[in-house]
């Protein structure tokens, strides 16, 4: 199967949006309607939402995604089959995520110091008729390959510790072991981390 990778670019919001209401959850997933926005989503955004009309209110993630990637501020790895985008890997520098800060979720700074330049990748998001053929797992080489020529010291992502379940956003252990990740036990999970060979740039 030829499956092309590549970084998220600001050009494709609309490619993005069309995989996430025609193709992300066509098998009836919970997470149907996310946009993959949630990292970036505070308090005040669902304020402002929830005072909208009720038939207003799912337009609203669809359309923060279209702005925040084409402001360059979701970031992430698609692949694409047939001109088409099948699946997202959500990625980016840890602290451009809101619900990633060191207030929000301090656990997850265990081990990291002030100076480090960390990866998150926050979800997986994989067509189902493409589960089981390796997407998730070429995202997450490509993000590490990604990560250690443009000047990262570390990549982590947040893992289920037991079996796969799609409505576990960042897949199972298994798989990131299998790439050389650390596992690190925290007080309300794990986190999954791999120290990478820093070079100049952060594109991400």
């Amino acid at each position: 199967m030829d499956i092309k990778i590549q970084a998220l670019d600001s050009g494709m919001a609309l490619q993005y949006v069309d995989f996430f209401e025609n193709r992300a959850f066509s098998d009836g997933n919970i997470n149907k309607g996310c946009y993959c926005v949630w990292h970036h989503w505070t308090e005040k955004h669902e304020y402002e939402r929830s005072l909208l009309p009720a038939e207003e209110r799912p337009s609203v993630k669809r359309n923060y995604a279209i702005d925040l990637i084409e402001q360059d501020r979701l970031h992430g790895f698609v692949a694409w089959h047939e001109n088409k985008i099948i699946g997202f890997c959500n990625a980016d520098l840890k602290n451009n995520y809101f619900r990633m800060s060191k207030e929000k979720n301090p656990d997850s700074w265990t081990g990291i110091d002030n100076n480090n330049k960390v990866m998150a990748i926050v979800c997986f998001t994989i067509d189902p008729n493409y589960r089981g053929k390796g997407i998730a797992k070429k995202l997450l080489s490509y993000a590490c390959d990604f990560a250690s020529h443009n000047g990262y010291d570390y990549i982590e992502s947040y893992p289920s510790d037991g079996e796969f379940n799609p409505n576990l956003c960042c897949g199972n252990r298994s798989m990131y072991e299998s790439q050389g990740f650390t596992i690190i036990n925290v007080s309300d999970g794990i986190v999954a981390r791999k120290q990478v060979n820093g070079c100049e740039e952060h594109n991400v």
